[in-house]
């Protein structure tokens, strides 16, 4: 007997089902496949399914269910992983809404209970992917999902990305993306500057998009040291920041990934070899992926 969960999520302007997670599956709640699975299992209709039904009628907002391909079975990736990996592939306000808990055997699967989380709901954050896109984006979970958090580098690069999502307060979450930056880069002498200088080329394709993303490094590390040093700072400016440093958290992330450098030394010494518009020459692994156009627009525009 084990305990296992299922993540209901919700704030997706796109179709989940259509992404690809190995040992996985997203289904619409209201499809048939789930609601089968929801009663073979006893799943209580009066704590979940009337709910959403009740809410639909109003909101024409979708949910989805992240499961495990074979509940009975450990996931090979847990749910909240793939959850995760959304909100790092799609910096949004996707959100999980319910988190129903079930104890199962090889015999059988039976409901426990159901948590409902409190959500926010802003349309114009929800996540969204361009469907012509999409064999690419699922060449991509299929090529870097099952590793993508056993790298040391970026391991708590990404508990701070995902944290940052997590707090009300929007100056914490800046903060947080800030720091999850700070994590790719060696300590020690002008540290601020090596940041902005590392994250520039990591992220931009070429001279004119890394010099970009210097300068705007610079504006949103001004605002943090206010932050941070408890000087008066305006909530308006770090609100105008905020989405684009989510996407260049992201982003940074996504290179990395991708280049799979894993000793925070070699990845210094490659940083400190490139120029700006080098990108490509942090790793022979280098492959460019354009998962997430929203990300490219906002990350390369002057703040």
């Amino acid at each position: 007997m084990r305990n296992s969960t299922v993540l209901i999520i919700t704030n997706s302007d796109s179709d989940l089902t259509k992404l690809k997670f190995a040992g996985s599956k997203i289904l619409n709640v209201l499809s048939d496949e789930f609601i089968e699975f929801c009663g073979k299992t006893l799943t209580k209709d009066e704590e979940f399914l009337s709910k959403i039904r009740e809410k639909y009628k109003y909101e024409k907002r979708e949910r989805y269910a992240i499961m495990s391909e074979d509940i009975t079975s450990p996931a090979m990736q847990k749910n909240s992983d793939v959850f995760n990996f959304l909100l790092l592939l799609f910096p949004s306000i996707l959100s999980v809404e319910y988190i129903l808990s079930y104890q199962t055997s090889k015999e059988f699967t039976r409901y426990l209970d159901c948590f409902e989380c409190e959500i926010k709901f802003i349309n114009s954050d929800n996540l969204y992917f361009d469907e012509s896109n999409l064999n690419n984006i699922n060449l991509f979970i299929s090529n870097y999902f099952p590793n993508y958090f056993e790298s040391k580098i970026l391991k708590f690069p990404i508990i701070n990305y995902i944290n940052a999502f997590e707090s009300n307060m929007f100056h914490f979450s800046y903060v947080a993306f800030c720091i999850s930056l700070e994590g790719i880069i060696q300590g020690g002498h002008e540290l601020m500057y090596r940041i902005r200088r590392a994250i520039a080329i990591i992220c931009g394709f070429d001279e004119k998009s890394s010099e970009v993303i210097f300068e705007n490094m610079k504006k949103i590390y001004d605002l943090r040291s206010k932050i941070v040093h408890g000087e008066q700072f305006s909530e308006d400016l770090v609100s105008e920041y905020l989405y684009y440093l989510e996407c260049l958290v992201s982003k940074t992330i996504i290179e990395l990934i991708v280049d799979n450098i894993d000793d925070i030394n070699i990845l210094s010494k490659q940083i400190t070899k490139s120029g700006f518009g080098e990108q490509n020459k942090l790793s022979t692994n280098w492959t460019e992926y354009i998962l997430n156009p929203k990300i490219e627009k906002t990350i390369y525009k002057k703040l």
